[in-house]
């Protein structure tokens, strides 16, 4: 196989093959981390717990804050002599009401952002997967162009330098075919020849060197200006996804901040909370007014404790993005190419072989011999055909 005049070519399908195997070359690329599974729990388990002491600490401002109303209205009724509901009985229904649609918004507020936040995440890495493929098919396409470019340049230096010693190698061949030539000349016209061959191989291979250097040179540019595209792109996503995500948590928030109704009444046959109807006017404006006051300190202080959360939440969901970076290079575009070349290089090694099985059956017809065994010991009585088959392959370079 090595003396057939194709070889140079099957060797640099080999070497194509070998250079677009990016998992040969750049392993590190297509590693995934072995820790993020464990990453993701640690993240989604900081972000519950931030979650329960957040609505732990705002039960407990609810109720000390209640606590106060409840007092202040007591004090307020004591003051007017009144005997109606208990202040502890209006603080009773006041807090059962706010912690019943406080839970209530709360829960379906969680739901809604992790329902959210997974669709926006799926999204995320339909991109991400899509950028990653077109820069791999970009990349994939000026290497191939540079490929077929030196191989081209490497056909035309060895048919140039053919053309250009083929008067002087027929010239020394039809010497050696003379019989009147004696051993002496016969020997320098041999090593004439030899030479002639050893100059094209070694100016084959100067070229051959220096355009897999370019190809080298070439495959770590387009692997470094992949990388930076896509990791521009990706950071791009990845912002683009928190400020979406910061945006709905505020959003939320807000529905987890707005507090419940106080006064009952039916309006439009809905019940609706409000003071005992019954209490003296100026009694059940103070009350109101005892409520409103109390029920926006409570707000405004938990507007500080759902902002804390809120900033912890987003340090989290920062986090959580930028733990799913990139997590390996896009390998289909190279993966096709190299089905391609392996094609071609396959091809072009049965085409190998067939040719030379014909020459040694033809050099079987020539003396006679109608059995020709390959890799085994030949029994008494064979001839070896693999010296004069040698011949007639590197003959074909001419």
């Amino acid at each position: 196989m090595q003396k057939h005049p194709l070889y140079d070519q099957l060797s640099r399908y080999d070497r194509s093959i070998q250079a677009f195997d990016l998992t040969a070359t750049a392993p590190q690329l297509a590693r995934t981390d072995p820790h993020l599974a464990e990453r993701e729990r640690a993240l989604q388990k900081e972000l519950r717990d931030a979650a329960e002491r957040t609505q732990k600490l705002l039960g407990q401002k609810q109720q000390q804050y209640q606590q106060q109303e409840a007092a202040a209205i007591a004090a307020a009724m004591r003051g007017a002599g009144q005997s109606g509901p208990s202040a502890t009985q209006i603080a009773g229904s006041v807090n059962a009401t706010a912690q019943q649609q406080q839970s209530g918004v709360s829960s379906q507020a969680r739901r809604d952002f992790e329902s959210y936040r997974a669709n926006l995440t799926k999204q995320d890495d339909a991109q991400i997967a899509a950028v990653q493929k077109a820069l791999s098919d970009r990349a994939a396409r000026s290497y191939r162009a540079k490929v077929e470019e030196v191989q081209s340049k490497e056909s035309a230096l060895s048919l140039k330098m053919a053309n250009e010693d083929a008067p002087q190698r027929l010239a020394l061949r039809t010497k050696l075919s003379s019989l009147a030539l004696d051993d002496a000349a016969r020997d320098d016209a041999q090593k004439q020849l030899a030479a002639l061959d050893r100059k094209e191989a070694d100016a084959l291979a100067a070229q051959r060197n220096r355009d897999q250097q370019s190809l080298s040179a070439l495959l770590a540019q387009l692997h470094d200006q992949v990388q930076g595209d896509l990791n521009a792109q990706v950071a791009s996503i990845r912002k683009r996804s928190i400020g979406s995500l910061t945006q709905r948590q505020q959003s939320l928030s807000k529905q987890i901040a707005t507090g419940p109704v106080v006064r009952t009444r039916l309006i439009n046959g809905k019940p609706q909370q409000q003071i005992n109807p019954n209490l003296p006017p100026a009694l059940r404006a103070r009350i109101e007014q005892l409520h409103s006051d109390y029920q926006r300190r409570f707000q405004d202080d938990a507007k500080t404790t759902i902002a804390d959360f809120e900033k912890t939440r987003h340090d989290l969901s920062r986090r959580y993005a930028e733990l799913h970076g990139i997590e390996g290079a896009s390998q289909q575009g190279a993966q096709a190419q190299i089905a391609s070349l392996r094609k071609k290089r396959d091809d072009l090694y049965d085409q190998m072989v067939a040719q030379i099985d014909r020459e040694v059956r033809l050099i079987a017809q020539q003396r006679g011999i109608a059995v020709v065994l390959t890799n085994v010991v030949a029994p008494a009585g064979g001839v070896d055909l693999t010296p004069d088959a040698l011949k007639d392959i590197e003959s074909l370079h001419e």
